[in-house]
């Protein structure tokens, strides 16, 4: 029975004992997003067999109707200002070709990082690709560079600064990042151009190669948007930072850290209106339907490794109970995928939203999948069976949850010898509601199943849990820096200001020559990968990840593979979209 309590789940709702062959973690896909589907496959749905339906559940099921809209449209906020032209940057095909060679000129520079980087501070040449990207922005931005102040942050972080003529105001800050991802070599005959050619396509209007979509779209549109405000002879009210970080695909170790520390020192906590960094993007749930998804919230992440410290031996003599170490680390990482985390309802997930924003607008929508969004707060039955619904389609499964992969194994190192040590490390991306504590506790217990039901000792990190056996200890510990979940994003007047930007952007320019309008809704989302974000906390709480790019399925298929690319009208509306907030900031909320 001991054993046994160590099967309850954290976060799990219903504290029920999860057995073995119920939900298995397959990963942490789910930034494909909507934009990989526009449909949802409820064939595949099946109701949760521990909640049953009460008297009352059933005549709710009958006689409920919501009062009210959940996900109400918002009336765009368009700038006043005098040389306003959202048009010129959309629909002029001469700043189109402009716009167009910018990015690939920087595509064209290879700033790849791997997931080991020397600091710049050890290894200055190591970066020196990333000088020949400064030398190109200063002479693609003259006046950028000639207005603003630059500091360079640990030699390769660029921070730009706009100052404002108010300086009772907090700065906003925009952020990108400088750094790309590796191109796999077995690859390199699978791209339609070269990776690092930067090649612009007129004819379909795609630029192509790495960096175009993560993230040298975001940083150049930063700098041109800037570029066309100093030439347009904009002055700031509210001081505006560019914050350009050079290894976010390596956690911002050596770029983001040191950037929002030094903006932390300069200015002081919670001194940053808002932030605006990468993230999602316009999903088109159907040619009608357009929805906006900037990310309010990330998941946390924990990699925990498992090891078992064992005796070896010659392998004709293998262990009486049939197992090797390999076979008993086997055994509990096949406990672990078996188990699964539970989907769980936290209020603050903003994925909520969406939810109510997909079944207040989307037509389409399978009627039992809007109802069970509809009903979810009048019951448990309702929640469980939504939640039972989402974690069966990939788009959502894991934005409810706490994932896990197992994607590193070692162990042996002969064919004739018994492996004495064996590890795996496990990766967790932890769901809002949950902590880094709670994932790791969980492993734990799993750990702890294992180890009584084999006779191993147990230890976590260097603490005995349990005393070494014959058979040696299982160790479970955190590997690496663990990252709680990020605060979410209040939804107050400077996300009001923010929202009702992006609609200006969509309805007054990107829609608005279109015969038939479409029908556009903003709603907060939550993403299960981290960004640069994470290093500045501190400096506010109204951090948006966004970028006004609308989403076609294949573009993310090619999100950190083979043939990235961008529509250029995705660059021109991020474009637009700066343009609008920047304005609209300094005339509506300075």
């Amino acid at each position: 029975m001991a054993a046994e309590k160590d099967f309850i789940i954290k976060g799990s709702k219903n504290k029920k004992f999860i057995k073995i062959g119920s939900l298995a973690a397959l990963g942490f896909l789910s930034f494909l997003y909507l934009s990989t589907s526009n449909s949802f496959d409820v064939g595949k749905f099946v109701m949760p067999c521990h909640s049953e339906m009460s008297m009352v559940d059933k005549v709710k099921d009958f006689t409920f109707k919501p009062e009210g809209k959940k996900c109400p449209v918002s009336e765009p906020i368009k700038p006043s200002f005098e040389n306003y032209d959202i048009d010129n940057i959309l629909f002029n095909e001469t700043f189109k070709d402009l716009a167009a060679s910018k990015l690939s000129g920087a595509i064209k520079i290879d700033t790849t990082v791997q997931d080991v980087n020397p600091s710049p501070q050890d290894d200055l040449d190591y970066w020196s690709n990333f000088f020949e990207l400064h030398a190109y922005l200063e002479q693609e931005f003259p006046l950028v560079h000639e207005k603003l102040e630059l500091e360079k942050i640990n030699k390769i972080g660029l921070l730009y600064k706009w100052e404002g003529s108010d300086s009772s105001l907090k700065p906003m800050i925009l952020m990108a990042h400088q750094d790309v991802v590796p191109v796999n070599p077995n690859t390199l005959d699978e791209w339609t151009y070269p990776a690092f050619d930067g090649v612009y396509d007129k004819e379909t209007e795609i630029v192509w190669g790495r960096g175009a979509f993560d993230c040298k779209n975001l940083l150049i549109a930063e700098l041109h948007t800037m570029e066309i405000l100093l030439s347009q002879g904009f002055t700031p009210k509210r001081t505006l930072y560019v914050s350009l970080g050079f290894d976010e695909e390596s956690s911002g170790i050596h770029g983001a850290t040191y950037l929002a520390n030094h903006l932390e020192e300069k200015l002081g906590p919670n001194s940053i209106y808002s932030i605006v960094d990468e993230g999602f993007g316009i999903a088109r749930i159907t040619d009608e339907l357009f929805a906006a998804t900037p990310i309010l919230g990330e998941k946390g992440g924990i990699n925990v490794k498992l090891s078992i410290e064992g005796f070896g031996g010659h392998s004709s003599s293998p262990p009486m109970s049939g197992h090797t170490n390999i076979g008993i680390l086997s055994k509990l990482i096949s406990l672990m995928e078996d188990t699964g985390f539970e989907p769980q309802y936290t209020p603050k997930n903003p994925i909520w939203e969406f939810l109510d924003c997909l079944a207040e607008w989307y037509t389409d929508i399978p009627e039992e999948f809007k109802d069970a969004i509809v009903k979810r707060d009048l019951s448990e039955y309702h929640m469980d069976k939504l939640l039972q619904m989402l974690v069966q389609q990939h788009t959502f499964k894991e934005l409810v949850r706490t994932s896990q992969a197992v994607d590193i194994i070692s162990g042996g190192v002969k064919s004739n010898a018994l492996p004495e040590d064996v590890f795996t490390i496990v990766n967790h991306r932890i769901e809002v509601g949950s902590s880094v504590k709670e994932v790791f506790e969980r492993d734990l217990a799993m750990a702890r199943i294992i180890a009584k039901t084999y006779n191993y000792g147990l230890k976590s990190g260097d603490k005995i849990l349990i005393p070494k056996t014959e058979n040696g200890f299982i160790i479970a510990e955190i590997y690496g820096q663990p990252l709680e979940p990020a605060p979410v994003s209040p939804e107050n007047e400077v996300w009001d200001l923010f929202k009702k930007t992006i609609y200006n952007t969509f309805v007054n320019g990107i829609d608005s020559k279109s015969e038939k309008k479409a029908q556009f809704v903003v709603s907060p989302s939550t993403a299960t990968f981290n960004t640069d974000t994470k290093a500045y906390w501190n400096l506010t709480e109204n951090i948006y990840r966004f970028m006004c790019v609308e989403l076609p399925s294949d573009a993310l298929k090619s999100f950190h593979s083979v043939d990235e690319h961008i529509a250029i009208s995705g660059h021109l509306s991020t474009i637009s979209f700066l343009y609008d907030y920047i304005l609209n900031v300094n005339e509506y909320d300075s």
